[in-house]
């Protein structure tokens, strides 16, 4: 069994098909959330509950995919032809409402177990414990949120890496370095500008206001300098070899886009709680990104290691599942903030949360780019093994197809090899030191 591809996982999430579990998440959870910030201590319960027993409910779902019983009440079932238009409308709803039966009947009895116990006189007190350890886990999803933004873009780029000679060649990293840094420090006033100061006028902003994506920019390039400054000896070993001089180049790129883009995130967290519709698609977006992201980074790395449970056909439910257990952390943190002290902790509102989340992710982030500095050679050199691995099974296969059917189409068993990339090579990625 083949592992999902990112385009497999992100036309699992649109698919019409599993469709309807996008619409469950966001009702669910805007509902739980109203329930869990209610006066009320047994809806409190309820609240805590429901966010653990659907995220419970969806990773069941998603282990025993392969049950026909689950997969049916798990995805949209198509409409019989030949209907008429209010009949058609009825069989929607109903169809759509039977896709939900899988995690909601998984998901019934830790919610039952959660919700009783908690409602009752030895549970009620400790409904806050319980809530603080839900929320708790936000800074867990916060680091899987970096490492796997981290690895997933490892993957991308470790696909093309691999085709580059992995030659000794002399290392130019003052020039790579100044390439970064000024890629880097456009990007950063550019989106400060576009995402923070760019919808104000001018006569409204005072000099530090006006100065904001300069002084952005020099922040983020401050960011990359110390990261460079600290791994200057390990930068040396990685630009010794021509396909990880490029590899360490194009990977640290965009993971230093990405840093910034979260150091961003963070700081517009911190100077405002208001929430527009820009703010909460944003946010959406990145849990998509997230989610999709550590999807395919687990399934690529698990197939490896030749453990499948994460397949083409569950990978969304995998999402499904983080997605309600990432909303429920967060919602119980907004809540405890309003909560506990009445006010006194309750600065810390959602948007100052999410804050933190941002700094958390870009923080993991950098730790890893700082880690595997000096070692990408071992990353390409295994991926490289795999490919080559993966054309050796490709080539018996089509060489099984070729013998039954070499005498009328042996032109169809060629594999489509692509042209090897040389030194000379115009398209090649860009060096690093």
């Amino acid at each position: 069994m083949e592992a999902p591809t990112i385009s497999d996982v992100v036309r699992n999430l649109v698919s019409p098909s599993t469709l309807p579990h996008v619409i469950l998440l966001s009702v669910a959870g805007a509902g739980l959330y109203m329930l869990s910030a209610s006066n009320s201590d047994s809806l409190f319960a309820i609240g805590i509950a429901g966010y653990i027993g659907l995220s419970i409910g969806y990773a069941l779902t998603a282990w025993m995919q392969e049950m026909e019983v689950i997969h049916r009440f798990s995805h949209f079932q198509p409409l019989p032809s030949g209907i008429g238009f209010m009949e058609k409308v009825m069989m929607y709803v109903i169809r759509i409402l039977t896709s939900w039966i899988s995690p909601i009947l998984l998901g019934l009895i830790p919610f039952l177990l959660i919700a009783g116990f908690l409602s009752s006189d030895s549970g009620s007190a400790q409904v806050n414990y319980w809530a603080m350890a839900l929320g708790g886990l936000f800074v867990v999803w916060s680091l899987a949120q970096g490492r796997a933004l981290a690895t997933s873009l490892r993957i991308f780029v470790e696909g093309r890496a691999v085709r580059i000679d992995s030659i000794h060649r002399t290392s130019r990293r003052v020039t790579s370095t100044t390439m970064h840094m000024a890629i880097i420090g456009v990007f950063a006033g550019l989106t400060y500008w576009a995402l923070v100061s760019g919808a104000k006028s001018a006569d409204e902003m005072g000099i530090l206001e006006k100065l904001g994506p300069i002084l952005f920019a020099i922040v983020a390039i401050s960011v990359q300098a110390i990261l460079f400054w600290y791994t200057t000896d390990r930068r040396v070993i990685d630009s010794e070899r021509k396909d990880t001089a490029a590899f360490g180049f194009a990977w640290g790129l965009f993971m230093q886009i990405f840093v910034t883009w979260h150091l961003l995130s963070a700081y517009r967290r911190f100077i405002s709680d208001e929430w527009g519709l820009f703010l909460i698609i944003e946010e959406f977006l990145l849990m998509i990104i997230t989610v999709i992201a550590a999807i395919w980074s687990l399934a690529k790395d698990t197939h490896r290691r030749g453990f499948r449970l994460f397949t083409r056909q569950n990978a969304i439910f995998w999402g499904l599942s983080f997605g309600m257990a990432y909303s429920g952390s967060i919602a119980m943190i907004s809540v405890l903030g309003a909560k506990l002290g009445n006010g006194a902790v309750g600065t810390i509102g959602m948007s100052a949360t999410i804050g933190i989340g941002h700094l958390i992710t870009a923080g993991t982030m950098m730790w890893i780019h700082a880690w595997r500095i000096g070692q990408l050679s071992h990353w390409l050199d295994s991926a490289r093994e795999d490919s080559e691995e993966e054309d050796v099974v490709a080539e018996s296969d089509e060489g099984e197809v070729e013998i039954e059917d070499v005498e009328e189409t042996p032109e169809e068993t060629e594999l489509d090899i692509p042209p090897p990339v040389t030194e000379n090579d115009d398209v090649e990625l860009v060096d690093l030191d």
